[in-house]
């Protein structure tokens, strides 16, 4: 089952060279998909939120994750893309990472992944080895691609559970309008300018202090 996940993530990569970490995809049948009232998720979303931009701050790209047991904060995580000059270093993949060597595996089961962008393939990969089964994320994938202007013809992380028989309970967005802010602390390389650029065609203006942000429709 996990050496299908990572098959279907390689051959994605391989038929798809241009995907980065997001796009436009559709939600499939089999995700468990939370539709009420999601305000207990919105302090820990904000958390999310503040590690993007601290990890924008020091020159990496603005993702931030952690993970709640028992609705407490166990584990955090940040992109490292650049600090650590690996690709690989993102922030779901450095909590999967960290997870490994300080949680024990029946409550990493019974935690929930918090995240601020819905996750890339790889990203969701590493979950699915670790056997999260409830994300919740703050910008979709939609939006994602809106704010980069890439369109990922890549797979979706609840596609991906689906492929491998597991369950994935999917809730999000979350908190949206604030997790689009997030993206005004990219940090200075060739996407930069056109991030920007699409944040202001969006109307999102940057927020110098996230808590106080307001936002009512992604609830």
């Amino acid at each position: 089952m996990i050496e299908k996940a990572f098959l279907i993530v390689l051959s994605v990569f391989v038929l798809s060279p241009n995907v980065i970490s997001a796009g436009t995809l559709e939600q499939p049948p089999s995700c468990i998909e939370e539709t009420g009232n999601s305000t207990h998720h919105e302090p820990f979303i904000r958390q999310a939120f503040e590690l993007a931009i601290s990890a924008g701050n020091k020159g990496n790209h603005t993702f931030g994750a952690l993970l709640v047991y028992q609705k407490r904060v166990i584990l955090t995580s940040e992109n490292t893309v650049n600090t650590d000059n690996n690709v690989h270093s993102h922030a779901e993949i450095n909590l999967m990472t960290k997870a490994k060597r300080e949680i024990p595996p029946e409550v990493l089961r019974e935690s929930t992944l918090y995240t601020s962008t819905a996750p890339c393939m790889l990203c969701c990969a590493s979950m699915l080895y670790r056997n999260i089964a409830r994300v919740v994320y703050g910008v979709s994938y939609n939006t994602f691609a809106k704010i980069t202007g890439i369109e990922n013809k890549g797979i979706s992380c609840d596609k991906l559970y689906q492929e491998t028989g597991k369950t994935i309970e999917w809730i999000g967005p979350v908190l949206e309008n604030e997790g689009m802010n997030v993206f005004n602390y990219w940090p200075t390389d060739p996407f930069q300018h056109k991030i920007l650029k699409n944040l202001e065609e969006l109307g999102v203006a940057k927020l110098y202090n996230m808590g106080l942000g307001a936002d009512t429709d992604n609830k």
